[in-house]
């Protein structure tokens, strides 16, 4: 390796943050970032690592290092130095995977030995690739991960074919973006921004606390967590709706209903809230890679009685005006504060908005759970799903469309202080009250804090038994009429159902009904389910019973996870022979039996399962659904059957929105990101 340097420059003003932190808490990989793409053929280990040494060879800023001289500084090496791994891993499972990047993630970067930009290249299955990029945020931005995966898939196609002579020199660094961040600051637009500054973020600034579950360390370790959603079909149709009568950019949209979220639960009116720009302001900074982005602390202050509609209107005129001046340094901005730094914090705010946006990927790629494929200069690729447990903050929200008509997001959250279940419990709060907000903004905005968890249901008393939609009104009993639609389907994968029964160490009976409860939660949105279950022969001995079953679907489990829970329940069931309380009558009868047995249940849904194939009866009362409505129910479920043998590490919510993707047009998909 050439250890020659050929250039010293100073460092940005983020990278002299990014540094300091370094210095106070070495060895914390509080700025790394770890994003893996799969790839759908098998990648080519030569052509990978020669396409990979290409890009380090284009940008100065993946072959630096920062060392400590008569002050911070950063040293550019004459040759690219990459840190590669090839991993023969086509055995591997999932899990074993994971670990592996986990264990990766978890080595940290010495800033002042380098690279800080690693690469490992794993054999997925039997024909397909996963590649990881690694970053130290000292040298790069969410832009340059989107650049850099483009720029991978364009040199590694001119590598294949020949043509990597026609690769365009990149002419501009991150070295030039320093030299105008500076004149920048000592221009009268720098000085103006740092007045403004000054006065919108002077006075008392009350920190930002959340209901902790546990009393913040005093030396934070950044330990934290993701609860990834997926919005509502709902929640989707409001926003959309929202957006085309009020013209607000969807950040806007987002960003009140985020700030709503944190008022409600706090009760504090007076809220900082990180909001990043991309902080490239002239045209020839669009190909760099580098640390650019910069983070604007947008501070809003809630009167009191505020409704939604008041608040979208005053973020986005704050919103507008800070944009103006969004160029200025964060670290800068605290210096004018005279903000005293706590240990225990890691900035002078602690909570963030982050709308994610891939600048050349028409696709989500960095929040972690899409699902999306997507073609990257004819190379076809699709994100790998796997968790965070790092954060930056105490609580951030994270926002990112794909291509499968979703709206994806997650919780970052601090796990020193917060627990998962804590987290849990307030997605599905945000996604309650955001939907009420919408359809009803002149509301008054009501505070919970210092409460018990109002919000959450009750789980003393039974849910509605009422679950699906009726299409007409029930007649007296005398007059019922049973009806029934038959179906039959081939296995969807060799062995598929086989080999979760066995993964899951549990019965095929469980995950055919956990995915009954989860097209339940697809029709009805509901969360506390209780419907009727007959066993069949490989749950229980004796003549099956109608017993009573009730599931919890709240907080976006994975779909095993929900397999595991109805198992216990099913068991648990059986124990205590749990029929329903009279008077109650269920809706809903779920049974997998070879015989058919008399019920007065208006629908009942049987299944039966043989070596390769799946066969069925709805049998329903015609006066209370209509056909379309148990054919539309039969092809829901053999999809969601479809999709979870497919994949099954989803959470329920990702299963459900692409089903329910199906339905909503594109053209109504694309106005919410104009």
């Amino acid at each position: 390796m050439d250890k020659t340097f050929v250039k010293t420059i100073p460092l940005s003003e983020a990278q002299k943050d990014y540094y300091l932190h370094d210095l106070v808490y070495p060895m914390s990989p509080y700025y790394q970032e770890q994003y893996l793409f799969r790839f759908e053929s098998r990648l080519d280990v030569s052509v990978t690592l020669r396409a990979l040494y290409e890009i380090v060879k284009r940008h100065e800023i993946y072959r630096s290092i920062f060392v400590l001289e008569d002050e911070p500084i950063q040293k550019v090496y004459s040759e690219p130095v990459l840190d590669f791994e090839h991993v023969s891993s086509a055995t591997w499972d999932d899990t074993m995977i994971r670990d592996y990047f986990h264990q990766e993630f978890s080595k940290p970067f010495a800033l002042e030995e380098g690279p800080l930009f690693s690469c490992r290249l794993l054999d997925y299955k039997e024909s397909g690739s996963i590649l990881s990029f690694k970053f130290h945020h000292i040298c790069f931005d969410g832009w340059s991960v989107s650049l850099t995966l483009d720029e991978f898939t364009m040199i590694y196609q001119l590598l294949i074919t020949g043509n990597v002579h026609e690769l365009q020199p990149q002419i501009h660094q991150y070295a030039d973006f320093v030299e105008w961040e500076q004149k920048y600051i000592a221009s009268q637009e720098g000085e103006a921004a740092r007045v403004f500054w000054k006065k919108k973020l002077g006075g008392t600034l009350e920190r930002f606390e959340l209901p902790a579950d546990k009393k913040r360390p005093s030396t934070p370790s950044f330990k934290g967590g993701i609860a990834f959603f997926t919005f509502t079909p709902e929640l989707r149709d409001a926003l959309i709706a929202y957006h085309k009568q009020n013209k607000y950019p969807t950040d806007v949209i987002y960003l009140s209903l985020f700030s709503t979220f944190l008022y409600r639960i706090t009760g504090q009116d007076d809220i900082i809230v990180g909001v990043p720009r991309y902080g490239r302001p002239k045209r020839e900074f669009h190909t760099i890679m580098g640390p650019c982005m910069v983070m604007l602390p947008l501070r809003i202050k809630i009167p009191k009685n505020s409704s939604l509609r008041e608040l979208a209107k005053q973020i986005d005129e704050e919103l507008s005006v800070c944009s103006q001046y969004q160029n200025y340094p964060i670290s800068l901005i605290a210096a004018e504060l005279q903000y005293q730094r706590d240990r225990k914090y890691a900035s002078f705010f602690s909570t963030a908005f982050v709308h994610q946006k891939a600048i050349k990927q028409n696709a989500a790629i960095m929040l972690g759970n899409a699902q999306n494929t997507f073609d990257s200069n004819g190379l076809t690729v699709s994100t790998y799903p796997i968790g965070k447990n790092v954060s930056q903050y105490d609580l951030c929200l994270v926002v990112e469309k794909d291509n499968h008509h979703d709206i994806l997001a997650g919780f970052e959250y601090n796990s020193d202080i917060l627990d998962e279940e804590t987290i849990a419990t307030w997605v599905a709060d945000f996604e309650r009250t955001s939907l009420s907000l919408l359809k009803n903004d002149g509301e008054t905005i009501l505070v919970y804090a210092g409460q018990p968890n109002d919000w959450m249901k009750s789980l003393a008393h039974l849910p509605s038994l009422k679950i699906l939609p009726e299409d007409v009104t029930p007649v007296s009993t005398d007059s019922m009429k049973f009806e029934q639609e038959t179906f039959e389907w081939l296995c969807m994968q060799e062995n598929g159902i086989a080999q979760l029964v066995e993964v899951w160490d549990t019965s095929s009976y469980a995950i055919f009904m956990t995915a009954f409860l989860v097209l339940l939660y697809a029709e009805t949105e509901m969360e506390d389910l209780t419907l009727a279950f007959r066993a069949g022969r490989d749950e229980c001995e004796d003549a099956p019973s109608a017993l009573l079953l009730r599931a919890d679907l709240s907080g976006n489990p994975l779909f095993g996870d929900l397999v595991l829970q109805v198992q216990s329940k099913l068991k648990e069931a059986h124990y205590q022979q749990a029929s329903f309380p009279k008077p109650h009558e269920p809706q809903l009868l779920f049974e997998m039996n070879e015989n058919e047995y008399p019920s007065t249940i208006d629908f009942q849904f049987r299944i039966l399962e043989t070596n390769d194939h799946i066969n069925g009866t709805i049998t329903y009362r015609a006066n209370v659904f209509k056909k379309e409505t148990v054919q539309r129910i039969c092809t829901h479920y053999a999809y969601l059957l479809e999709s979870v043998t497919a994949e099954p590490h989803q959470r329920i919510r990702e299963i459900v929105s692409h089903l329910n993707s199906q339905f909503l047009t594109s053209d109504d998909f694309e106005q919410l990101f104009l």
